[in-house]
Parts: structure tokens; C-alpha cells; sequence
């Protein structure tokens, strides 16, 4: 071989060792941090078969606690949190599971041993939303004051839109929800991106500045938590609900090391069902039906949204594209701030902020026991069992037929049976039906009616509420005073009660 040859040989040679030492240039040790310091001494071992990503490929630790994975100039390596374990927190209870890797590629994740059950509840928020430093107040004494600290759940999550377009007020939101005292996760939503930034990365910057990774995973008791950062910006304030060819790869690789019973929960932003009736798109269909075919075989799959400033149950069957023997369930969640922070101020001068579909604004929880999973929703400045509202009119003349009644049972979908009766007379069943909530309607015409407006914003349009039902009133009750009664069963037998007087009086 001639000398040049030589040398051109060599260089090529160099360049693909050069290629394949950046190619793996990732890599460290997931290890048990037994005095908690974050830091690996002796007698500190690593710990086996514990999952890392860089956000695409998933690589699990070998009998050492070391990992490899290949280098994303830029990208974050985290841990995925393994059942029993947790990483470390900063002081405002954000887990620190992810590190940008530092020289030579490497980056070490402490975990702590933790007692976790199967069965476990969880603290779902979503839209916080605040646009001032009083809105955060409003969080703080109307939410998270009502919570209390701890009350038995093993984590909390934010879906999204932690703020409105106020990323200074991170850290304040932080330290709101950080009294609770339980380990918190978040998931970007479009409030929380700088969406005039045409590139993707710049306009998650600032959540993932604060919080990390936005496309991220944990396993906790008898489910595997995916956060999936959903939007994407389309120029401009404009953007769609979606997701990256690097997230379907990151889910697809993250299934292959799961075990295929376990519960998979995804948690997003913008949900996967058209947001209003038109069927206006909110959520790219072809990117729903990848998602769909990538948890074709996974027997539980639970996904939960918010973003819409109403509650809703969606069953995901065969007409949405989901191919599955059983439908998936999601829970768009309703508003930590209800409509906007907006409405009358109540006794403690936080606005009531009414979602247009007629239910209080609060959070979800989450809770798994026995393998069954159970969703509820606690109306933050209610009581917990103040699950509906009934209106109705006050005063109907004898004999005076279909006239109608409704109850608006805030987390009701097709699983729930709701009926009503006249004093001690037979229960009947009351019908589900589409349409305004008529309590909010009548709040949001009055304030056109108002001499003077409002101090903070306006209760929003009404919406279409999807879980109101109607009923009528017997046209044969006899003049004088009576008790119209609703019951509502949820899909766990639980019974929620309402109730008002009526009376049969001659015009």
C-alpha cells in the first residue's frame, strides 16, 4: 500500500472511530444513594436493569448500574424512575432524574429507596394558569390551601399551562405547590412555551430550563407515567396538538423494556379528541392513530389531558382508530384556575371562575387499588362530595307538562346512572343529553345585564357540557310544596345526592 493510500486509510479509520466514539458517548452508573447526598461512595452500589434515555433510545443498566447510550448533542439523559425507588428533589420538590451529560458524556443518577404499594393515588392539576402574582395567590389560598400537605398521595402532576405566558411566575407556582409536600412532575403546555420561536427547541426552553426534560417517564406502583410534551407550535401563537417522529420513538423503545401488564398512563396537554362538537381538529390524526398502533397490544392504557377548561370522559374505540380489545379511557381534566380566574369574587375575594361547562374549578385524583383504577374529581372550595349541581325551576303551575330540570354531575360520563323523583314517588331515570349547563348560562348573561363590569375577567361563553342530564317534571302534582330529589351512582356505586323545594302554585 503506498503511502498515500496509507495515510488516507488511517484518517478513515480515525474518522469512524472518532464517529463511533461520539455515537456512545453517553453513559454513567444509576446507582443506590444510601446517605442520600447524591453523590457515589463506597459501599454505594449501582443498581441492575434500571432504564436511561436521551429521549429517543432506552438503554438499561447492566450488574454494575452502568449504562451506554448514544450521544444527541444537547439532548438531556434521564433516568426512569424504577417501582421502589426515587431520585432526589430540589427544595420546591421538582425531582431532579435528569442531567445534562458533562465531561466526557458522563452522567451518574442517585436513587433512594421507597416504600411504594400497589395501591397509590395520585394529585392530577392541570391549567394553574396564573397571569399575575395575585392569580397565584388565587392558587394558593383557592387549590392548594384546600389540599393540605401530603394527604396520601405518592406524587402530583400539572398538565400544562403551569402559567399564561408568564414564565418569570415559575418559580412562584412552584413554591405554591411545593407546601403540599409530595414529590411534583410537569408537562408543558402552550401557555408555558415561547411559541413565536419557529424552533421547537428554543420554544420549550424556558419550561425545560425549570423543569427538565419535557418528553419524560417514571414507573410508580403498578403503572408506567409517560409525560409527553404535545404541542406543537405552527408559527406564530398558533399551534396543534401533536407529537415528533423522536417521542414515538422513545415510547416504542420504552415498551419494549416494560412489562407488558403493566398500566401505562399517558400524561399531555392538548387531549386527542376534538375539542368542540364541529370536530374542529385539535389533535393531528395520523398522530393519533401512530399513537394508537404503538399501544395497539398494552391490555391498560390510561390517558390523561387538559388544556379545554372542561371536564370530559372519552372512550376511544374503533371509529377514533384504536384497534385495542378494550377502549381507552381518557380524563381531560378540568381547570385548576376554572375559567380564567374569571367571574364574581365569593367570601374570600377569589373569583369563582366557573368553567363554561358549568363545573367549579379543582383537580383529579388518581387512585389504584386491587389492579382497578378510579378517577375523581374534588371541586377545590366545595365539599369533596359536592359532586353535582341540579337547577330547576323554583315555582310551576298545576297541570303544566314537560317542563324540564337538569343536573350537571361535574365527572359523570355513560358509566354513571343518574335519577330523580318527586317526593317519595318512584325514582326514574333522567336522560344525558349536549348542551349549555343552565345555572352558567344564566351567570353569564347577567353580567350583560350589570350596570357596571366585572373587576377581574368575565365568565367566559358558555360550551357544550357533556355530562348534563335532563329530566322532566311530573305534570299531576297536586298545589302546594314539594321536594324534587336527584341521585348519582358512578361506576364504583358511590351515591351523590342534590335536592330543591318546589311548588305547584296557580299563576
Amino acid at each position: 500500500m503506498n503511502p498515500r493510500a496509507a495515510a488516507a486509510r488511517a484518517g478513515l479509520l480515525a474518522a469512524m472511530a472518532l464517529a463511533a466514539a461520539r455515537l456512545c458517548a453517553a453513559g454513567g452508573f444509576v446507582f443506590d444513594d444510601r446517605n442520600g447526598d447524591g453523590l457515589r461512595e463506597a459501599g454505594e452500589p449501582g443498581l441492575a436493569s434500571v432504564a436511561v434515555s436521551n429521549g429517543i433510545e432506552v438503554a438499561l443498566t447492566d450488574g454494575t448500574g452502568a449504562y451506554h447510550l448514544p450521544d444527541r448533542a444537547g439532548a438531556r439523559v434521564f433516568v426512569i424512575k424504577p417501582r421502589g425507588w426515587r431520585p432526589p428533589a430540589d427544595g420546591e420538590n421538582l425531582p431532579r432524574f435528569h442531567a445534562k451529560p458533562g465531561a466526557g458524556g458522563a452522567a451518574d443518577f442517585p436513587l433512594v429507596r421507597s416504600d411504594e404499594p400497589d395501591d397509590l393515588r395520585a394529585l392530577v392539576v392541570t391549567d394553574p394558569q396564573p397571569a399575575s402574582p395575585a392569580e397565584v395567590d388565587y392558587l394558593s389560598r383557592g387549590l392548594v390551601g384546600r389540599i393540605g400537605r401530603g394527604a396520601g398521595f405518592a406524587f402530583g402532576v400539572t398538565l400544562g399551562d403551569i402559567v399564561y405566558d408568564r414564565p418569570d411566575l415559575f418559580g412562584s407556582v412552584n413554591r405554591v405547590l411545593a407546601r403540599i409536600g409530595i414529590p411534583w412532575y410537569s408537562v408543558p403546555g402552550n401557555h408555558d412555551l415561547a411559541l413565536g420561536n419557529p424552533d421547537e427547541g428554543a420554544a420549550v426552553a424556558p419550561f425545560e430550563s425549570v423543569y427538565g426534560p419535557s418528553t419524560y417517564a417514571f414507573h410508580a406502583g403498578p403503572a408506567l407515567f409517560v409525560a409527553l410534551d404535545d404541542v406543537r407550535p405552527l408559527g406564530g401563537p398558533r399551534y396543534i396538538g401533536g407529537l415528533r417522529r423522536d417521542q414515538f420513538a422513545f415510547l416504542e423503545n420504552l415498551l419494549r423494556v416494560t412489562a407488558p401488564d403493566e398500566w401505562v398512563v399517558l400524561m399531555m396537554h392538548i387531549p386527542l379528541f376534538p375539542p368542540d362538537p364541529s370536530g374542529t381538529e385539535g389533535f393531528r390524526g395520523a398522530d393519533r392513530l401512530r399513537l394508537f398502533g404503538i399501544l395497539r397490544d398494552r391490555p391498560r392504557v390510561l390517558i390523561l389531558s387538559g388544556h379545554t377548561h372542561y371536564q370530559r370522559h372519552v372512550m376511544h374505540g374503533p371509529e377514533d382508530g384504536w384497534a385495542g380489545k378494550e377502549p381507552i379511557h381518557e380524563y381531560n381534566v378540568a381547570a385548576a384556575c376554572g375559567g380564567f380566574w374569571g367571574g364574581p369574587r365569593d367570601a374570600d375575594g377569589i373569583p369563582v371562575a366557573t368553567m363554561w361547562d358549568g363545573t367549579p374549578p379543582g383537580y383529579a385524583v388518581l387512585g389504584f387499588k386491587g389492579g382497578a383504577v378510579s378517577l375523581d374529581y374534588v371541586p377545590a372550595r366545595m365539599p369533596a362530595d359536592h359532586q353535582m349541581e341540579l337547577h330547576a325551576p323554583r315555582a310551576v303551575a298545576p297541570r303544566q307538562g314537560f317542563v324540564s330540570f337538569y343536573e350537571n354531575v361535574f365527572n359523570g360520563h355513560d358509566g354513571w346512572t343518574v335519577e330523580a323523583r318527586v317526593d317519595d314517588r318512584a325514582w326514574n331515570p333522567m336522560r344525558r343529553i349536549l348542551g349549555w349547563d343552565p345555572s352558567y348560562a344564566a351567570d353569564f348573561l347577567a353580567q350583560d345585564s350589570a350596570d357596571r363590569p366585572p373587576a377581574g375577567p368575565r365568565l367566559p361563553d358558555p360550551v357544550v357540557c357533556y355530562h348534563l342530564w335532563r329530566g322532566l317534571l311530573p305534570a299531576d302534582l297536586s298545589p302546594g310544596q314539594h321536594v324534587l330529589r336527584v341521585r348519582a351512582t358512578d361506576p364504583d356505586g358511590r351515591i351523590y345526592s342534590s335536592q330543591r323545594p318546589l311548588s305547584i302554585v296557580q299563576p
